[in-house]
């Protein structure tokens, strides 16, 4: 499949231990089971800058974060990639992430919207859903740098 999947990026930071994370929010609450991240939320982790209006972090038992879930004008973006919707949640353990409510995900020039994207990353499968409105996608295939009719001894 030629189109690539653009939500691969968006991962809402795989929890690679190697890299912190950074966080600011107007309020932050600790509870036994997850970290709630409130107003003008903004987690950092190397390039990849996740916001939103409140992002609640899920916890095991062990304090490891198994959900994320961010509401409220989501926004991601990394170098080459941005995402925006009203919801996202990232399944760690299942690696599925979700976004709802106007879910736009662009990879440079290459567009997808819809009213709900569930990219499962195991399964390197992703469904987008319209609801009142339809799918919109916008790819653009990559320019080759052929040079066509080269004059290279092409003379009579």
């Amino acid at each position: 499949m030629k189109f690539r999947v653009l939500l691969l990026s968006l991962l809402l930071f795989t929890l690679s231990y190697a890299q912190p994370i950074a966080g600011e929010a107007q309020k932050l609450e600790f509870q036994k089971d997850k970290i709630i991240y409130t107003g003008n939320v903004k987690l950092v982790r190397g390039e990849s800058v996740l916001k939103a209006d409140k992002v609640i972090v899920f916890l095991n038992e062990k304090g490891k974060p198994t959900k994320i879930v961010a509401v409220g004008q989501v926004r991601f973006s990394e170098p080459k990639r941005k995402a925006r919707a009203d919801y996202a949640e990232y399944d760690l353990s299942k690696e599925v992430i979700i976004l709802r409510g106007s879910a736009r995900v662009e990879e440079e020039k290459n567009i997808l919207e819809a009213e709900e994207i569930v990219y499962d990353r195991k399964n390197q499968t992703l469904e987008a859903k319209g609801g009142s409105k339809r799918v919109r996608t916008i790819y653009i295939e990559e320019e080759k740098n052929e040079k066509i009719g080269s004059d290279k001894g092409d003379s009579p």
